[in-house]
């Protein structure tokens, strides 16, 4: 009975330890859906100084009964807005062909079909986030993003920008330093159940012996 309780206690430690990690990601918002696809925003945070570590981009999904296998002529809008000292630009790693008309507007578009093979397409076409030196730690600002496609109707969604306290590198986790203690939590939670898992085999295999 002891061996049970050891076993029960370790592997909820265990899964409280991978909830709590896998929930130390940066936020999204609620999806929206439009006939045959759905795009969620995610919110991001930039550090005084430096760059987002993430880029910033729409996350694209195939929904509905009538799953599309692809779709053609994509284009991306962002426009940032009610922050001062952020500016965004043109991602190199997107793929796409992208235009700045002002420091806080990109658009993007994609020369590409846009498949989907039943997954998701995280952080398509995006846009770096940086601040400068005269940011405040604590402002937020909202960056518009627009998906259209051809036969599909435009999708508007908001991510939320916010102003974090810089660090020497001039870099910060996306997630910020609340979110990253709860996942050391996490990862420390887990670590020990592993622990815990090994340790009660350990004690079983004498037993059995």
């Amino acid at each position: 009975m002891r061996y049970l309780s050891v076993r029960r206690l370790t592997g909820v430690l265990a899964v409280a330890g991978v909830l709590l990690a896998a929930g130390a990601g940066p936020a999204l918002a609620d999806g929206v859906h439009r006939g045959p696809v759905s795009v969620s925003f995610p919110d991001i945070e930039v550090p005084v100084g430096g760059t987002a570590i993430d880029l910033l981009g729409p996350n694209v999904w195939s929904t509905g009964p009538d799953k599309l296998a692809k779709v053609t002529d994509v284009k991306v809008s962002y426009d940032l807005r009610g922050v001062t000292g952020v500016r965004i630009t043109p991602s190199t790693v997107g793929g796409g062909d992208c235009v700045q008309p002002s420091p806080t507007r990109v658009v993007c578009t994609d020369p590409r079909d846009l498949t989907f093979e039943g997954e998701t397409i995280e952080q398509y076409l995006p846009v770096v986030v940086k601040a400068d030196r005269t940011a405040r730690p604590g402002d937020t600002g909202t960056v518009t993003i627009t998906f259209s496609a051809k036969e599909v109707a435009p999708i508007t969604g908001t991510s939320k920008v916010r102003v974090v306290e810089g660090s020497e590198g001039g870099r910060l986790p996306t997630t910020g330093p609340v979110t990253v203690l709860i996942g050391a939590l996490g990862l420390l939670l887990l670590g020990t159940g592993v622990v815990g898992v090994l340790a009660a085999r350990r004690r079983r295999a004498r037993f059995v012996a």
